[in-house]
């Protein structure tokens, strides 16, 4: 058997970074395969996005062990106030070393999300957090690739694989980025729904200017972004648009009462 980590929602500005691991055996990831399986990104239209949530739903059914991890916009805005002791990145590794840990594949693969070699520097030092009796063996750095093998107090062995692109070349990360791209959208539609909004109001969550769903909600309720209102909005995100609306001045008695008067 093999596992596969990936994430989905690094970029978006509404709604939590979802991190997912899976664990399948060689014949039903083949089968995956064979049957469309590839990195969640490339699933295109609403035919696509049909064929990808049968996918999520067939892996999640076949695997042998998962592992999801949330993370809130919150919790992101919370970690870049930390910068630079802290960041994005330190942040996924971190949760992306808890999965390591409690995956029990002897083969893991990890789409990088920075240089292979940070990125194993890091994971191993949070692996070494929160397991001092841990052996590594490190393994030659190719192009792209950066791996390293670890030996528990059990006598456990994992291979631990970081790779770029790794949700486009290996099929057990485009399997975990089909289940994380699942549970995002769910997910921000469970928000939706959670603060009475109108259905697919926020997208896709992501900071684009030519997304009408979200230029719309932008537009909408600025007055509540403005302070903060929604705990699904990733604050800290420097999207232009975004930062515009909190840093505006705030508005005189006079011009809410007239704003209230007016229904706007």
């Amino acid at each position: 058997m093999v596992s596969g980590i990936d994430e989905a929602g690094r970029g978006s500005v509404f709604g939590p970074l979802i991190i997912v691991g899976v664990t399948l055996d060689q014949k039903s990831l083949n089968s995956l395969v064979k049957n469309g399986l590839k990195d969640s990104k490339l699933f295109s239209g609403s035919r696509g996005q049909k064929k990808r949530t049968e996918l999520a739903l067939k892996i999640q059914e076949l695997a042998m062990e998962s592992r999801i991890i949330e993370i809130p916009a919150f919790i992101i805005d919370r970690t870049l106030d930390n910068r630079p002791a802290d960041n994005l990145n330190l942040l996924e590794i971190r949760n992306i070393g808890q999965i390591v840990y409690e995956l029990t594949s002897k083969e893991i693969t990890i789409d990088s999300i920075s240089k292979p070699q940070y990125f194993k520097k890091q994971l191993i030092k949070h692996l070494n957090g929160l397991e001092k009796s841990l052996t590594i063996n490190m393994e030659l750095y190719k192009l792209g690739v950066s791996s390293f093998i670890i030996r528990g107090a059990s006598s456990d062995i994992k291979r631990i694989v970081i790779s770029e692109k790794a949700d486009r070349k290996y099929p057990i990360v485009s399997a975990a980025s089909c289940v994380a791209k699942y549970i995002r959208d769910k997910k921000l539609r469970e928000i939706e729904n959670e603060w009475a909004l109108p259905p697919f109001c926020l997208g896709q969550g992501y900071p684009n200017e030519k997304d009408s769903k979200v230029m719309n909600f932008l537009q909408k309720y600025h007055d509540d972004i403005k302070n903060h209102y929604f705990s699904f909005i990733r604050y800290s995100w420097s999207w232009l648009p975004l930062q515009k609306i909190i840093r505006a001045p705030l508005k005189t008695l006079e011009e809410f009462l007239e704003d209230q008067k007016n229904g706007s």
